[in-house]
């Protein structure tokens, strides 16, 4: 169990490095690598602890770690796929809608949907007042190839009690199946709090 999940996330890890190698392009939706680049370095320098829970098919497992640099860039490296809406191939893709009122807060929202069948088929915005206040982000994405094929719902949710946007949880659940072998379902749930 433990072989098939190191090489179930090893996989998450290299697909997230491969997709992530050419990044001259601009940023026409939203960039999601500085926001990724910039939660990293504050969630570092915060002295946080990162709690983490995974479901793999059913087995729980649980953890605890102090945050560095380290940790939390391959925590997050998963969402930096979030990115690809801005690739040339995607630019006129999306239609984009805003301040539409959350009927569950009192938060607005912004979406980014694909006219056509996309990788990101859409990428969901909550934020009070302004734009800059984002305060939730959702999106699914999905990949195939000769190997595996996945399925991925992405949520980061994030907190400025402390004056700026830091990342409070982020939740990944899907299913990726690898050529030859069974459908892997997955829920990973993480937060980060301050370390006493």
């Amino acid at each position: 169990m433990i072989v098939r999940a190191l090489c179930f996330f090893t996989t998450l890890i290299l697909s997230a490095a491969c997709n992530n190698q050419n990044k001259s392009y601009d940023k026409v939706y939203f960039d999601f690598d500085s926001l990724i680049n910039v939660q990293v370095n504050v969630l570092a320098k915060a002295e946080l602890t990162l709690t983490k829970s995974v479901s793999l098919d059913g087995k729980n497992d649980q953890s605890s770690h102090a945050t560095d640099s380290t940790l939390v860039a391959q925590e997050l490296d998963v969402f930096r796929q979030l990115d690809l809406i801005n690739k040339p191939l995607y630019r006129n893709m999306y239609e984009v809608t805003d301040g539409e009122k959350d009927n569950q807060s009192n938060l607005s929202i912004r979406r980014y949907k694909a006219k056509t069948p996309a990788p990101v088929a859409f990428v969901t915005f909550y934020y009070h007042k302004d734009f800059k206040q984002i305060k939730k982000i959702e999106s699914v994405y999905h990949e195939t190839n000769s190997l595996y094929a996945s399925k991925r719902q992405l949520q980061l949710e994030f907190d400025d009690s402390s004056g700026a946007m830091l990342l409070s949880k982020y939740k990944m659940t899907g299913s990726q199946k690898m050529i030859l072998s069974d459908s892997v379902k997955f829920t990973i749930e993480a937060s980060f709090a301050p370390t006493y």
